[in-house]
């Protein structure tokens, strides 16, 4: 399994130094690190991983889903039970960042200085460009009034 990422990349598609960009700037501890290249790797202790290639486990199915084979793959995107609540979750948390980025990059004025305080809402830059926020409200994308933050 070590190798997995690099094997997995399309070559065509994705600049490798773009990719791995972020291990040589330095910005994360040694842990986290180490973390993240194990799980590109696929080398988190998974029920699967602990089957196939520790040989610890006899059953491989995931935990919380009991159909499919628990990788991370699995857990990251494509259990069912997971997908009802907690991928739309990580989707907003991952949308509401990007918003804010955006917004302090085009001067939108931000009521909060940290981006896990913040609630997004579409917005106007002084410029009259729209900075969009949407969501996903059970499996449609829907985008927010800038004045009511409700759906549009």
């Amino acid at each position: 399994m070590h190798g997995q990422c690099f094997r997995n990349i399309d070559r065509q598609l994705t600049s490798e130094e773009d990719t791995f960009l972020w291990l040589s700037k330095g910005d994360l501890k040694a842990e986290t690190e180490s973390e993240i290249v194990a799980a590109q790797d696929q080398t988190l202790q998974t029920k699967y991983y602990a089957t196939k290639i520790l040989n610890t486990e006899t059953y491989c199915k995931c935990r919380l889903c009991q159909q499919f084979d628990e990788t991370l793959d699995h857990i990251i995107s494509a259990c069912p039970i997971l997908a009802k609540e907690q991928y739309i979750k990580r989707h907003d948390k991952v949308c509401s960042q990007l918003h804010f980025n955006i917004c302090k990059e085009t001067g939108v004025q931000l009521d909060k200085k940290h981006w896990n305080e913040h609630v997004p809402k579409s917005v106007e830059t002084s410029h009259g460009d729209k900075v969009p926020y949407c969501r996903i409200n059970k499996y449609k994308l829907t985008e927010l009034s800038p004045t009511t933050n409700q759906a549009l």
